[in-house]
Formats: C-alpha cells, structure tokens, sequence
C-alpha cells in the first residue's frame, strides 16, 4: 500500500448544492455507473470547474491523472459528514466535458440538458453499506471546509493522514479477501499439460471487479503450474513444511513477485508488451513467508525480496519482465 499517501486527491460533497436539492444537477450521476461504458463520471456544478493546479497540474494541463477521488455526504440532523465512495486512480479535467453518447442528461427550465463532468475513473470503490465508517467532524476543523462543496490534500493536514489511513485500510481488507479466494482456488485447481501455460507472458492482462473496484483478473492455473514446478517447496527457504492438502502436496501458496496490481500490469504491458500474471513471475511460498512478505517490517520483506528475486531473475527476464532488484524492492514499498 503506501502509494495513496503520494498521490494527490479532493474531497467531493454531495447532496449539499442548489443543482442536486432541484435534481437539475449534473451531480445527480456521481455515484452512477454509466451503462454505454461501465465507466465512472462525476459531476461539478458547471460554475464552479475544479482548480487542477491544487492537485499538481500546470498551467497547460487541461486535466491530471492518477488522483484520489473521495465522496462524501452530510448525515441527517448533523453537520458532520461520511465518506460514502472514493476512486484511487482518476483523472480530473480543468474543464467540464459534454458527450452526448453518455446520455446523461437533466430537465432545466423545461429544456433536455447534457450533463457535463471533470471527473473520470473506470471504477469507484462504494462505500455506503462498508461497516466501518470515517467520520469527518465538522467542528473540529473549519464550518466551511464545504462551501465550495470540495476540498484538496493539504488543506487539513491531519484530517490527510486519518482519510489515507482508513481507505488504505479498506484496500487492505479488500485484497486479503480476494487473495484468500485466489489461494483457494490454486488448491483446487487440478493438473494440466504444462505446455498449456507456455508463454502466458504474451497474453494481454484482463480485467475484473473486485470489491467494488478493478483488478487484475488471474489466471489460477499459472500458479498451480508455478507451485507444480517448484516441487511444492517454499521458495524462499526449501526447508519450510507444511501439511498435506487432499491433493497429497504439501499446502504451498502462489505470489506474484512484481505485485499484480492494475498499475503495475499496466505498466508492464505498455513498456514490454508482456504481462505479469505469467508462470514466471510467480513464486511458491509457505503460508509463513508469504504474510512476511506482505505484512513483514521493511527489513523482513528486504531480505526475503532478495532471495525470490534472485531465484527467479532468469524466469523473468526469459518473460521479458526487466526490472531490477531495487526497483522491486521499491513496488513493494509503495
């Protein structure tokens, strides 16, 4: 995780402005999928465009890539507001956007008008029925942190870290889950020809929802092949047991070395043409080593990225993966 806190991002009131209180609004479609594409537009009013600068951009820049988007919403009989979505990866615009083929559209003096947006993402994490809630009080910081409907990083440097904090959180919870489904599925998977999976680094990367939000669709019989070739031993120490699945292995889990985030598949791909759900780049671990690896110090997670890495350096480079020892190390630190 750790990225989020070197990203830019804004804080979005709904549901507080004359345009959603009439339902004339462009921001009636914030939180709506859009059904010509699946994708995520959100809407200002049309006075008041977004400051890009206040999020990194320069003076030419007609919009900024890679910003958190956060959503929030007053609670009923209180000042305070919740955070009810949020998008880690979104490009805002200096201008609003018209496109008709979204059809989004509002009755306005009894007239059909096309909605405008400045926010763009191809998912939105929502967090309406999510347990855990973040709070954001009023009155301990400014009774106008809302006027504008919006606020940007650095304006409430400790309300910063408590946001970042919590969606980190939720991410984490979110890809736990979905790793312990993954780790499911690679014991269940049965054997196959090992030819099937020649080259699985030439197959573009697809993607899926996940918890509200995309990610890398993987495929469960590359790692079963990689746990297959490496004769179910731990790659990082060969003397770690385990026990017996009804399979009759020992119980060993699949991790890719460079982390199979969107970003990192994309970048991936877009560099070399190569993606990083491949048999190659994935490494058999015990279930001890593997949580080292995610939740270890940054010393532990060091030592064990060393030993994978240099065990698996020729794997990656026959895939086309080039990346450098500390270069890997550094994906894992953000």
């Amino acid at each position: 995780m750790g990225a989020l806190r070197n990203k830019p991002f804004i804080v979005i009131d709904l549901g507080s402005g004359r345009y959603v209180q009439t339902q004339t609004g462009h921001e009636c479609y914030n939180l709506v999928e859009n059904p010509t594409d699946g994708r995520f537009y959100g809407y200002c009013p049309p006075w008041g465009n977004i400051d890009i600068k206040k999020l990194g951009a320069n003076a030419f820049d007609t919009s900024i890539d890679d910003v958190i988007v956060i959503y929030t919403t007053k609670i009923r009989n209180s000042n305070n507001r919740v955070i009810v979505a949020f998008t880690d990866c979104a490009t805002v615009h200096r201008q609003g956007i018209i496109d008709e083929e979204l059809q989004r559209t509002v009755y306005k003096d009894g007239d059909i008008v096309h909605c405008s947006y400045s926010v763009e993402s191809d998912y939105l994490c929502n967090l309406e029925s999510y347990p855990q809630k973040f709070i954001i009080e009023i009155a301990k910081y400014n009774s106008y942190m809302f006027r504008k409907q919006r606020f940007f990083k650095g304006t409430y440097p400790t309300l910063d870290s408590k946001i970042i904090n919590y969606l980190e959180k939720y991410l984490q919870n979110v890809e736990f889950l979905e790793d312990e489904l993954y780790q499911d599925e690679i014991q269940t998977k049965e054997f196959f020809d090992k030819k099937i999976y020649e080259n699985s680094f030439d197959n573009k990367p697809q993607w899926t929802e996940t918890g509200g939000r995309m990610a890398v669709k993987k495929n469960v019989a590359y790692a079963k092949q990689a746990l297959v070739d490496s004769e179910f031993l731990c790659g990082a120490d060969s003397s770690h047991k385990t026990f017996l699945t009804n399979k009759g292995v020992p119980y060993m889990e699949g991790h890719h070395l460079i982390p199979c985030t969107i970003n990192n598949a994309k970048d991936f791909w877009d560099k070399f043409g190569k993606s990083i759900d491949c048999v190659e780049n994935i490494v058999c671990l015990c279930p001890t080593c593997h949580r080292r690896i995610h939740f270890g110090s940054k010393e532990e997670k060091g030592s064990i990225i060393k030993i994978l890495y240099k065990k698996q350096y020729s794997k990656l480079q026959k895939a086309g993966l080039a990346i450098t020892e500390e270069e890997l190390i550094n994906l894992y630190r953000n």
